[in-house]
This record gives C-alpha cells, structure tokens and sequence, in this order.
C-alpha cells in the first residue's frame, strides 16, 4: 500500500523518483511535504514505514493537545 491519509484528510504517496531508482513521498494533491518525510527512500518498505511513523507521531501530538486543553479547563474552574 502506497496511499496513506492525514488526520486532516490529505492523501501521501510513495512513488517511485523517476530521475532514479529510490522512492520519494508527495501528497496526492501536491504541497510541501514535512521536513520529516523529505529525501528519498532505497526501497518501498522504507518508505511505509517513515510515513507510518509520521502518521503515528503526529496523532500522538494530537492527542496530547487534546489532553492539555482538558487540564487547562480543569484548573480554571
């Protein structure tokens, strides 16, 4: 599986570069892809598992913040 989606419903992509024989990732739509996803990949599954990683860490960021707001509306009543 190539296509992944973003929380905020943006499709990413590892396509084959075809100035060589590494994998990049883009978005579907086009856009600057996050620092943490630039460069190029040796193969497929190295690929996944970056954009995996990613999709992972930022839900956990997403959930942390939804963590906090909740303590801060704890603390001020």
């Amino acid at each position: 599986m190539n296509k992944h989606t973003t929380k905020g419903g943006k499709e990413i992509e590892l396509v084959r570069d075809p100035r060589s024989n590494l994998w990049k990732v883009q978005f579907t739509s086009g856009g600057q892809i996050p620092e943490a996803l630039a460069g190029v990949y040796t193969n497929e599954t190295f690929g996944n598992t970056a954009i995996a990683s990613y999709l992972a860490e930022q839900e956990k960021v997403s959930e942390n913040k939804k963590v906090e707001k909740k303590v801060t509306k704890a603390k001020e009543k």
